[in-house]
């Protein structure tokens, strides 16, 4: 298992790609943590599901306040296989950082 985090300031209202995961490998997404150094705006996470050509939302466009953290995980995670992407976007005129924390693993082919 290989544990890293991936950060990013966000483009107002552009659809970010923060991670995609390796060929040969799985990731846990173990933290989404979003970070508002601005005024009163939203943010929405989105997990794309190659295999099944799917996108999910994460969390859809909920606000956070002035100069406020918001951390989404710690206690659970779920899993993304390779290829799949995890993206972010924030609200219009807004000024977000993000950071998502992974656990990559390698997988086990027969």
């Amino acid at each position: 298992m290989r544990a890293l985090s991936v950060g990013a300031n966000l483009t107002a209202n552009t659809l970010t790609t923060l991670y995609t995961v390796p060929t040969g490998y799985y990731a846990r997404v173990v933290l989404l943590r979003a970070v508002n150094t601005g005024s009163q705006k939203h943010i929405s996470f989105s997990w794309t599901d190659t295999s099944a050509s799917v996108t999910y939302s994460l969390v859809f466009e909920t606000p956070l306040t002035t100069k406020t953290t918001q951390d989404w995980g710690g206690v659970s995670y779920f899993v993304m296989e390779e290829g799949d992407i995890l993206k972010a976007q924030s609200e219009a005129a807004s000024t977000f950082s993000v950071v998502v924390t992974i656990e990559e693993e390698g997988l086990t082919r027969t």
